[in-house]
């Protein structure tokens, strides 16, 4: 029996972002958006702190972060294309200001290029561009597309007996023999359930991490996720965690996390890392509801909570 993950059946969860000018709108799986501003090409990510484009009920606001090293008690101008439209006074602590898309303001917003922050000295501590923020306050008030159903999983009960263990020689024949000089390849061994174990093999100086595979207690072992990255167990949750960067070697991208149903790993939960440049942002784009008993105990993860 193949227990391998067939990716085709898992590309399309994600709620595909918008792209808006200088800013990006991410949907998660209740059908709640959020857009968030992009730094604008050649500009330096330190000059551009994440500010967020956010409607609750039928207000819309964006959200701008001011430095933590800005004090409190600091006055600050908040002005569009270099005009004044308000004075504040910084609260410290790296605690932003809220401009609620109403009015005058509304307009100002909606026809500036460029919104900052400017200390009593004219020096500019926040630059927010303003390119697209009309395209997107449209895209989140019509709202995602129907996002997909969410699924029912149900966790077998996990068994106390150890995990199988496979001989280095079945191991080397999993991902190959270590190159000369590297270390022997080895596995780490977890129990999914009373038929079958999960390994995670690894291969000194591959550099691809520890590559899973289900075991099941008689027969061969088969790949546990078939995705182009290496991910993680995750023991005392007991799921399979993977990121899929969007950028080589940065900590973003979409996250999926993967429940074993006693046949196969399927995703429970995917979650988009918006942000590779600065502060992360993360939107949930799927959510399954897991159900199942894990030593002793009830485990359930609702897409409703």
């Amino acid at each position: 029996m193949s227990v391998a993950l067939l990716v085709a059946g898992q590309a399309a969860v994600a709620i595909a972002p918008v792209d808006a000018g200088d800013w990006r709108v991410f949907c998660d799986y209740r059908q709640r958006c959020v857009a968030l501003s992009q730094v604008p090409d050649g500009g330096d990510p330190e000059a551009y702190p994440l500010a967020v484009l956010r409607r609750d009920g039928a207000v819309a606001a964006v959200d701008v972060p001011i430095p933590a090293t800005v004090a409190a008690g600091v006055r600050m101008t908040v002005a569009i294309d270099g005009r004044t439209v308000a004075q504040l006074v910084a609260p410290g602590g790296g605690a932003g200001l809220s401009l609620p898309l109403t009015g005058n303001l509304a307009g100002a917003l909606r026809r500036g290029r460029a919104l900052t922050l400017v200390e009593p000295d004219g020096r500019v501590r926040v630059r927010t561009s303003l390119r697209g923020l009309t395209a997107a306050l449209t895209t989140i008030r019509e709202g995602a597309a129907v996002p997909p159903a969410a699924t029912e999983i149900s966790v077998p009960p996990l068994d106390a007996r150890p995990p199988r263990t496979l001989s280095r020689k079945q191991l080397e024949k999993l991902v190959g023999k270590p190159a000369k000089g590297c270390a022997t390849v080895y596995a780490r061994g977890y129990r999914l359930d009373a038929g079958h174990s999960l390994l995670e093999v690894v291969s000194p100086c591959r550099g691809a991490g520890a590559l899973p595979y289900v075991v099941p207690d008689r027969g061969d072992a088969q790949p546990a996720v078939d995705l182009p990255a290496a991910g993680a167990w995750e023991p005392g949750r007991h799921r399979y965690a993977v990121l899929l960067p969007a950028t080589p070697g940065r900590d973003c991208g979409v996250r999926r996390e993967f429940v074993w149903d006693g046949a196969r790993f399927r995703l429970a939960e995917e979650r988009v890392v918006a942000e590779c440049r600065r502060a992360t942002y993360e939107v949930t784009t799927y959510r399954a509801t897991v159900r199942g008993e894990q030593d002793g105990r009830i485990l359930t993860s609702s897409p409703r909570t």
